[in-house]
């Protein structure tokens, strides 16, 4: 059971993490040397981090949207319990969102703690800021 564990990406991360974090706790690294070797894991396992993408409008969003704004101001609470389809959508877009952004941060965080010697992650890195600012198009940040 035990191999099998070992096997599993999710598994190998968690004892990484609990590897680094009682060398921390034990003062074997410093806490700049702990956040480098998280920087660079960070960029070892970039594949994990991906964009995804903003769900797709269902016709009960696009008819909303279509309402003047100065008209969906005046919409009571009962229009979105009788429509629920609607605030689920933006409940869902919005997590979307700042998952998208919160994955931008934490590549840009890692950039900060990688030595400016080290070219070749930077330029990884670069690379996959420059994807998700692009996909994001018009909302990052």
């Amino acid at each position: 059971m035990e191999d099998i564990d070992k096997a599993l990406p999710q598994a190998q991360h968690a004892h990484i993490a609990r590897m680094m974090l009682k060398q921390l706790k034990r003062g074997e690294i410093t806490l700049e040397e702990y956040l480098i070797q998280c920087a660079y894991w960070g960029v070892k396992t970039l594949g994990d981090i991906y964009f995804k993408s903003l769900p797709s409008k269902p016709l009960e969003i696009i008819e909303y949207e279509q309402i003047p704004y100065y008209k969906r101001q005046k919409l009571s609470w009962g229009f979105f319990v009788d429509h629920p389809g609607i605030m689920k959508y933006y409940q869902e877009r919005d997590k979307i969102i700042r998952e998208n952004n919160d994955y931008l941060l934490r590549l840009k965080n890692y950039k900060e703690y990688i030595p400016a010697s080290d070219i070749k992650s930077h330029e990884k890195l670069d690379k996959a800021i420059m994807d998700f600012k692009v996909k994001m198009g018009g909302y990052d940040e």
